[in-house]
């Protein structure tokens, strides 16, 4: 009797296994008290009321307790189905049947830059999970994907192109997103299909059925129709799939660690508030064509954004990298990638109009010591600095903050000469597209700072009279993902 259940208890000791061998992915020691090791946390299993995702919670309810874990469920309601709250409620009932907290979350799905619904429901599961990890203080979550869905993977992303990466199929463990502190585990990625069939029904599991797994009209669907074809043909196409995306995966890894000593080299810290990360060209230059894409390919993983189509890569790669002059900008996933002098940058997409003109006066500031200019995102600040500072008498007149009308002049050092601002954003090296949204304090008629540059620095002679430091602040880019050039 005892060996009839063997397999049975294999699927639920995978869990344990799973759950066990990620601690070696998680920082042992950190130094963000939010971020535990598993053996101390929570386990997640994502819940959408399949017949495979009822049978991992079923499972890691096991797995939980053997571990001494606690263990919660999530589920998103996508709203794309008529029958997307009767799944919700299933879900709710059979967590509340089997003493499991349950987290739900109803997401909007709206497809982006070409995207399909079925890449933007993705997006907006995934998304909806990390925020439902974080806040049940789960940092490993479980997904149901056993050897057939990583079969139909390869086959598809085969049959689209996919480069080594895709080809890898899905891995077994890799973190959730790019804030990197939630695990997925794929802890059935190596079991059939029909030995989850057999323990569901060993345990008599009920869950519901999707209708749209047998609409054609999905890739997916489409590819699952011929695949019992496909096998009656070639008896072990399962297997020698699974295998060689083990060997693609393998391969894809030493790709990647090679990829990864090429981009350490090469990357830069951003050099301004509107920057998110820059290459070095000269390096970039120097790489092999076929390196310089992998280069370009794991930055704007790193970066957080969609992998660029093979299109897309070339045309990064010949205004980018291979063509000279001009100041060449290609918008990608959120990002404007330009080249400029020996960089290429990855930035915040420029405003389609300058900001509106704001107006301020002395007692404005007084109280903190600076002015929030919200449209420009960023602060003026005024420090008490007697030695180099704009008079006091200068600020007290109504202060104005527009962008360049064209013919202002600047002086940069005291007894230096008036430049042009365009001549003196020339040499200080701030791009052209960055100038038309910098904004210019004015006091009264007279220029008080240019951001980018700093402060006008001739001023009449006012022997014991206060004066204060003018600085421009802008606001920090929020972080897309951790920084790119900490990279091991």
């Amino acid at each position: 009797m005892r060996a009839a259940t063997l397999p049975f208890a294999r699927l639920t000791d995978k869990v344990a296994q799973a759950v066990q061998a990620s601690a070696a992915f998680v920082v042992s020691a950190p130094t963000d008290a939010s971020i535990v090791h598993p053996n101390g946390g929570v386990i997640a299993v994502a819940l959408s009321g399949g017949r495979d995702s009822v049978a991992l919670l079923h499972a890691a309810r096991a797995a939980a307790a053997t571990l001494s874990l606690p263990l919660v469920a999530l589920h998103v309601h996508h709203g794309l189905q008529a029958q997307a709250d009767a799944w919700e409620a299933f879900c709710v009932e059979l967590c509340a049947g089997w003493n499991v907290a349950l987290h739900t979350e109803r997401v909007q799905v709206a497809g982006r830059g070409g995207e399909g619904i079925e890449a933007a429901a993705r997006r907006a599961r995934y998304d909806a999970l990390g925020r439902m990890c974080r806040a049940a203080n789960a940092r490993v979550l479980l997904f149901a994907h056993h050897r057939d869905d990583q079969v139909e993977t390869v086959l598809l992303r085969l049959f689209r192109g996919a480069g080594v990466a895709g080809l890898a199929g899905m891995p077994a463990m890799r973190a959730l997103d790019a804030a990197g502190d939630v695990q997925l585990l794929r802890p059935w990625l190596e079991v059939p299909r029909a030995e989850i069939d057999a323990y569901c029904s060993h345990h008599a599991l009920r869950w519901i059925e999707d209708p749209s797994n047998t609409d054609t009209r999905f890739a997916r669907n489409a590819l699952r129709s011929h695949l019992p074809a496909l096998m009656a043909a070639f008896p072990g196409l399962q297997e020698s799939v699974a295998q060689a995306a083990a060997h693609v995966a393998q391969a894809a890894g030493m790709l990647d660690d090679v990829t990864t000593r090429d981009l350490a080299g090469i990357v830069r810290a951003a050099r301004d508030a509107d920057t998110f990360a820059e290459l070095d060209l000269p390096g970039l230059r120097a790489l092999s064509p076929a390196r310089g894409d992998a280069v370009l390919r794991t930055w704007l993983r790193d970066l957080g954004t969609q992998a660029p189509t093979t299109a897309r890569l070339a045309a990064m790669r010949r205004q980018l990298i291979e063509h000279d002059g001009g100041e060449p900008a290609i918008a990608h996933d959120g990002l404007v990638l330009r080249r400029f002098r020996d960089s290429v940058l990855a930035c915040r997409p420029a405003p389609s109009v300058p900001p509106e003109p704001f107006d301020f006066v002395w007692q404005d500031w007084q109280a903190e010591g600076q002015v929030r200019v919200p449209a420009w995102q960023g602060v003026f600040r005024f420090t008490r600095d007697d030695s180099f500072g704009v008079p006091e008498a200068v600020l007290r007149a109504p202060m104005h903050v527009a962008v360049r009308a064209g013919g202002e002049r600047i002086v940069l050092r005291p007894g230096g000469p008036a430049r042009a601002l365009k001549q003196a954003y020339q040499e200080a090296g701030v791009p052209a597209w960055r100038r038309e949204f910098l904004p210019l304090l004015w006091a009264g008629s007279t220029l008080v700072l240019a951001a980018g540059l700093g402060l006008h620095r001739r001023w009449p002679d006012a022997p014991h009279a206060p004066r204060w430091r003018v600085e421009w602040v802008p606001d920090r880019l929020p972080a897309r993902v951790p920084d790119p050039t900490q990279r091991p």
